[in-house]
C-alpha cells in the first residue's frame, strides 16, 4: 500500500490536486448539497449513493493523511459545513456523519491493510445505513409493526388474492433481511472499489479530459426549498404504514382469527404519536440546544476551512451539471453509472 501510494504521489498528484482539505470539501459537499442535487435529478437510492460517496472520502483522507486522526478532523468540518448549508437537518443526520468518521478513525488507525480497512469501512457504513432505519421503525411502533406486516401479508394473500402462502414463514424477518443484506452487498462493492482507488486516480489523473468547468452554464434544476420537513407520517414509509394498520385492522373485524391483534395496533398507532409528541416538542428541542453549543465552541475554530469548502461549492455544481449533461447518450442505469464515475473522478482532479 505504501509503494502505491508513494508512486501515486510522486508521478500522478501534487499536493494541491488531491490535498486533505479538497477531498474534506467534497465529503462536505456530498453530504450538504449533493442529496438535494441528486433529488432535483429524480435519481432513486439517494441515501445509498451518499453514504458510498463517504465511504469513497473517508478512504481517500485515510490513504493522503499521515495520522488516522485527519479523519475525525475532516468528520468535524463536514458537520459544520453541513450545518451552515442544511441547518434544519435531522439530528440522525449529523450522527451519521459521526458514525462513519468514527468508523474510518478505527478500521484505518492502522493504514497497512489499506485495501482490507476500505472494504471493512464500506460494509460497516452501509450496515449502519441499512439497521438505522429498523432500529428507529421498532423503536417508535414496537414489535407489533413487524407483527402487523406479517398479519397483512398472510390476510391479504389467503382472503383477498386467494393465493396460498406458507403460514409460519415470517415475512417481516425476511423483508428486514432482504433490506439490511442489500446495504451490506452495496457496502461490499464499494469498499472493493475504494480499495483500488489509488490505481484509479493514478488512471483518471493522466487520462482525464480537462475542461474549463466556467464556461458551463449550471443546468441542474433547482430544488424547490419552500418544501418543508415532514414528519414522519406524512412521508412514504410512514403512508404505508398507516395504510397496513388500517387494513389489519379491517382484518381483525372480518376475520375472527385475527381478532387478537385488534387492540395491539392501536396501541401502536397511540404509542407512535405520543413518541412523536415527545421528541418533537420534549427531546428534539433538549438535543439540538446541545448540538448547538457544540457547533458554537467550533465554529470559530474552523471557520476559514468552513468559508473556503463553501467557497467551493459553486465550481462543484458546475462540475456535476456538465457532467450530468455530458451523460445524456447514456440511458438508464449506464447513466447513473456514467454520471457518478465522471463526477467523482472530476471533482477530485480538476483544477
Amino acid at each position: 500500500m505504501k509503494d502505491n501510494f508513494t508512486h501515486l504521489q510522486n508521478n500522478s498528484l501534487s499536493a494541491k490536486d488531491l490535498s486533505i482539505f479538497r477531498i474534506t470539501a467534497l465529503w462536505a459537499f456530498s453530504e450538504s448539497a449533493f442529496g438535494g442535487i441528486l433529488h432535483a435529478l429524480s435519481l432513486p437510492f439517494r441515501g445509498a449513493f451518499i453514504n458510498a460517496a463517504a465511504v469513497l472520502f473517508i478512504s481517500l483522507i485515510a490513504l493522503f493523511s499521515e495520522k488516522s486522526k485527519e479523519i475525525l478532523k475532516a468528520t468535524l468540518i463536514v458537520i459544520l459545513v453541513k450545518a451552515a448549508v442544511s441547518p434544519h437537518s435531522p439530528l440522525t443526520a449529523y450522527l451519521a456523519v459521526f458514525i462513519q468518521g468514527l468508523l474510518g478513525f478505527l478500521v484505518f488507525y492502522n493504514k497497512k491493510f489499506f485495501r482490507l480497512s476500505a472494504l471493512i469501512l464500506g460494509i460497516l457504513t452501509l450496515l449502519y445505513s441499512g439497521i438505522q432505519k429498523i432500529i428507529v421503525l421498532t423503536v417508535l411502533f414496537g414489535n407489533t409493526l413487524w407483527k402487523s406486516i406479517n398479519i397483512f401479508i398472510k390476510g391479504v394473500s389467503n382472503e383477498f388474492l386467494q393465493i396460498g402462502i406458507h403460514p409460519d414463514l415470517n415475512y417481516s424477518l425476511i423483508i428486514i433481511l432482504s433490506y439490511v443484506g442489500i446495504h451490506v452487498i452495496v457496502g461490499i462493492i464499494i469498499g472493493l472499489y475504494a480499495g483500488k482507488l489509488p490505481d484509479k486516480i493514478k488512471l483518471y489523473s493522466e487520462t482525464l479530459q480537462k475542461i474549463n468547468f466556467s464556461d458551463n452554464v449550471d443546468a441542474i434544476p433547482k430544488k424547490d426549498k419552500r418544501k418543508k420537513k415532514r414528519l414522519w407520517i406524512l412521508r412514504p414509509t410512514g403512508l404505508i404504514i398507516i395504510i397496513i394498520s388500517l387494513i389489519v385492522l379491517l382484518l381483525t373485524f372480518l376475520f375472527p382469527e385475527y381478532s387478537d391483534t385488534r387492540y395491539e395496533v392501536l396501541v401502536m398507532i397511540i404509542r407512535s404519536l405520543i413518541l412523536t409528541f415527545i421528541w418533537y416538542v420534549f427531546l428534539s428541542t433538549f438535543f439540538r440546544k446541545l448540538f448547538q453549543k457544540f457547533l458554537n465552541r467550533n465554529k470559530s475554530k474552523y471557520a476559514e476551512e468552513v468559508n473556503e469548502m463553501l467557497n467551493l461549492f459553486p465550481q462543484f455544481r458546475k462540475i456535476v451539471a456538465f457532467c450530468w449533461k455530458d451523460s445524456q447518450s447514456e440511458r438508464g442505469i449506464k447513466r447513473i453509472k456514467y454520471f457518478l464515475s465522471r463526477s467523482f473522478y472530476y471533482l477530485l482532479l480538476s483544477n
